[in-house]
């Protein structure tokens, strides 16, 4: 297998899936704690770090990824549980937040490629009684802000401004660039 994908979301398996793109899995083993840098710079650094990690156990073309949700300055991560991610959703409402990813692509332990994009997401003014029936949908757990855009938390967005796949958890069109660098290096 030429590509590895440093992840576990099926989410971006789907998409990669999707660009008919031939991979296999290897989930990360990294510590993905970071402190010091900029919040918009962290999905890149988590991105890298993965490939890095991959790469460091496996010759093959390495994918990393991280997505990040930001609303008001503030980190929201996968939420821990109903409660929480009822708040996270509380928090989005009749707001615009930021998804960032980042994308790094990795081969002998070295970074090929590293970059991120960003997209705005704006959520309509919803009721507490429609949070309360998403979140009993359980499709909350195990996504950053709380929702799927994929899936049945597309009923939150009114609008939203950039990669819609970014939102998913890969982004298309900076994916397509890294992997790019997989033909120049066999060249």
């Amino acid at each position: 297998m030429l590509l590895i994908l440093a992840s576990k979301s099926p989410r971006r398996a789907q998409i990669l899936e999707q660009l008919g793109v031939e991979f296999c899995v290897e989930p990360p083993r990294c510590d993905e704690n970071i402190t010091g840098i900029p919040m918009e710079d962290i999905p890149k650094e988590l991105a890298k770090r993965k490939a890095l990690d991959v790469s460091a156990r496996f010759p093959n073309f390495v994918l990393g990824s991280d997505t990040l949700v930001f609303c008001e300055n503030m980190v929201l991560n996968k939420p821990e549980s109903k409660e929480e991610a009822f708040e996270m959703l509380r928090k989005l409402r009749n707001k615009t937040h930021k998804v960032l990813s980042g994308v790094a692509l990795c081969k002998n332990n070295e970074v090929l490629f590293a970059g991120s994009c960003q997209t705005e997401v704006r959520f309509r003014n919803y009721s507490d009684l429609e949070i309360l029936d998403y979140i009993s949908t359980m499709e909350y757990a195990d996504k950053a802000g709380a929702y799927g855009a994929q899936g049945k938390g597309a009923r939150f967005i009114e609008s939203i401004n950039g990669c819609f796949y970014n939102v998913v958890g890969l982004p298309v069109a900076l994916t397509l660039k890294a992997l790019g660098k997989i033909k120049q290096e066999r060249l």
